[in-house]
């Protein structure tokens, strides 16, 4: 026999995905400000880093791997533009997960306002690269990944908006 939730009681797979999302936009706050007050990579890390990816590129050339090549010379390109907005991307990136944490928060106190909040954050966490990057830069399954876990989300969120829109307790 199946069983209803009184409509009062948050429903509990919206309290999962409060808590997860709780737990990805505080991770994504907390190491942002980690990053940016500690971990500003220097002139050397830089190099390094273009070094064992020059490498990496150089041994996929060599299996025939051009797509993974291709993907890989654009992420190089990418990350070096955002290391030339290090503070700044950061700090938006910070932003965004802040405004993905209130709208959880309102979700959470039942105001479906939070839901359209929620909405507005994916779709800003996605684009955000944009803000620095050049769309040519960015390798498409970055994008297309980004929004299809959006989507997901979102979708789950949808099934309870009826519940965050009924009466208040």
């Amino acid at each position: 026999m199946l069983t209803t939730e009184p409509t009062n009681q948050r429903p509990k797979r919206l309290t999962i995905l409060l808590v997860l999302t709780l737990i990805n936009t505080g991770s994504s706050i907390f190491f942002g400000l980690l990053t940016v007050l500690f971990f500003k990579p220097t002139a050397a890390d830089l190099k390094k880093e273009r070094l064992e990816m020059a490498k990496s590129i150089v041994e996929l050339k060599e299996l025939g791997f051009d797509a993974l090549v291709e993907m890989l010379e654009k992420v190089q390109s990418m990350t070096e533009v955002l290391n030339a907005h290090f503070i700044s991307s950061n700090l938006v990136n910070i932003a965004i997960a802040m405004l993905g944490a209130a709208a959880a928060y309102l979700m959470f106190k039942r105001n479906h306002f939070g839901f359209h909040g929620y909405i507005i954050y994916n779709l800003l966490a996605c684009v955000s690269v944009y803000f620095f990057v050049s769309p040519a830069m960015v390798p498409s399954i970055i994008l297309i990944v980004n929004l299809i876990i959006s989507l997901i989300f979102v979708l789950l969120y949808a099934k309870h908006l009826t519940w965050m829109k009924g009466d208040r307790f």
